[in-house]
């Protein structure tokens, strides 16, 4: 990266991703997480069952954490160059990873998935309908489930590899980034760490978790026009799902 890139001479001083007190904010995140995920369920009408939320939730922690070491590791690439250029702020390069993955990187991922889908359905009819796993017994289900799984986790890592392209050809979000964490202070590099790994995500990483969700999951919501077929014979992601009675539920 660029000379021009504020620099910081002392690495003690400096921001640290993978110190204890790192991966202690990183746990804490994770079950936050976890929550805004149950309590979506919990919103849901009508609710998924819950062997079939655990798959459709596992497909997004495992990308999570695909993306969380992408974005380790575009952080050391881009702040502690191998060549010998100048070392600059790793919170700044994980703050600007994190926010392009929860903003654009959403359409982005949503792009590659139907492009997948599209693309590897031909060979592979399982990857076409995701959060579709078919019938019990689970040993099927998770063959479904891991084929979906790789494609996720293909989408992922092409659209981390397209934001760090975009961070590559447009080095003045790094001067954004510096600018953004300067307002937090620079005595403790904890302070940043809690907000770029902590306060940040907290939000950011519930709003995408919650729309990702909302695309790999399967639509069980009823037709309006239900066709003859669908009347005598039920889909294979027809599943059971738990309805709810509530207000605007009616009881028959």
């Amino acid at each position: 990266m660029s000379s021009n890139i504020s620099l910081w001479q002392n690495d003690a001083h400096s921001c640290q991703l993978l110190d204890g007190f790192a991966i202690l904010i990183q746990v804490l995140l994770a079950f936050t997480a976890l929550g805004a995920l149950l309590f979506k369920r919990w919103r849901e009408r009508p609710r998924r069952s819950l062997r079939i939320w655990s798959l459709d939730v596992s497909k997004q922690f495992f990308g999570a954490g695909l993306c969380h070491f992408l974005n380790l590791g575009f952080s050391y690439v881009a702040g502690r160059p191998a060549d010998g250029s100048p070392s600059s702020n790793l919170c700044v390069w994980y703050f600007l990873n994190l926010a392009a993955d929860t903003t654009i990187g959403v359409a982005v991922l949503w792009c590659w998935l139907f492009l997948l889908k599209a693309t590897l359905g031909t060979w592979f009819p399982t990857v076409r309908s995701s959060g579709c796993y078919g019938p019990s017994p689970l040993r099927h289900q998770l063959s479904r489930w891991a084929s979906q799984t790789a494609m996720f986790l293909l989408a992922e890592t092409l659209m981390k590899v397209c934001l760090y392209g975009m961070f590559r050809s447009l080095p003045i979000l790094f001067y954004v980034g510096d600018w953004v964490l300067s307002l937090i202070g620079r005595a403790n590099y904890r302070y940043q760490v809690v907000f770029v790994m902590f306060v940040f995500p907290l939000v950011m990483n519930a709003f995408q978790f919650c729309v990702i969700d909302t695309i790999i999951k399967v639509n069980n919501a009823p037709s309006r026009r239900p066709s003859t077929l669908w009347q005598q014979k039920k889909s294979a992601c027809d599943y059971p799902t738990i309805i709810v009675h509530d207000e605007t539920t009616p009881l028959l």
